[in-house]
């Protein structure tokens, strides 16, 4: 398969060169248009052309991270923080990286990966995401409606549950909201520790 030529390597490195405090994905794309370049986002919808922007850059920035390295420098990717550094060699010799799954990085390098995805891929990754920022909000709060830190096991959260139902049962007296917030606290975390 013939490799795809970002035509937005060479712009993004030139403003990297030039950053003087953080920049951030956003701050990235927006310099770019300011630049007057152009994403192919015509006639695509909302979520579909942040699709292709968010793609295009992590694709130009996944192919300079290589380019770079051969030089010696290293260039750390987030979507709040893209900064080009000296690349740093560890105690044992290696280099050291981002925390970043292989599969995410090769997902932005493969082209193919932008020309197949439709409208209704976006809105599912879009959906997908929600439900997983949504479903950690859930459980910080459950976590903390049971008094425990997210490190808890299972084991500390029954206990943890046990000791409220105990204090806001409605039978013995308790507060019947308290006890159904504990309850869907305890539900909450059992859920994500059988599933996570």
């Amino acid at each position: 398969m013939a490799q795809h030529q970002n035509p937005f390597i060479i712009p993004i490195l030139d403003i990297l060169k030039q950053a003087t405090g953080d920049l951030g994905e956003y701050d990235l794309i927006k310099t770019l248009e300011q630049q007057g370049f152009d994403f192919p986002v015509e006639n695509d919808g909302y979520e579909m052309a942040l699709f292709k922007k968010h793609f295009i850059t992590m694709n130009a920035l996944y192919h300079l991270q290589d380019e770079l390295l051969a030089d010696g420098y290293y260039l750390s990717i987030s979507p709040l923080l893209i900064k080009l550094e000296s690349a740093q060699i560890n105690s044992t010799g290696q280099q050291l990286q981002d925390d970043v799954p292989a599969e995410v990085r090769d997902y932005y390098l493969d082209w193919q990966h932008f020309e197949k995805t439709r409208s209704d891929d976006v809105k599912a990754m879009l959906s997908d995401f929600w439900n997983r920022y949504y479903a950690v909000d859930q459980r910080m709060e459950a976590y903390q409606v049971l008094g425990i830190d997210e490190q808890s096991s299972h084991e500390e959260v029954v206990l943890a549950y046990r000791r409220l139902a105990a204090e806001y049962h409605p039978d013995k007296g308790g507060d019947k909201i308290r006890f159904i917030e504990i309850r869907q606290a305890y539900e909450v975390l059992c859920h994500a520790l059988v599933a996570g």
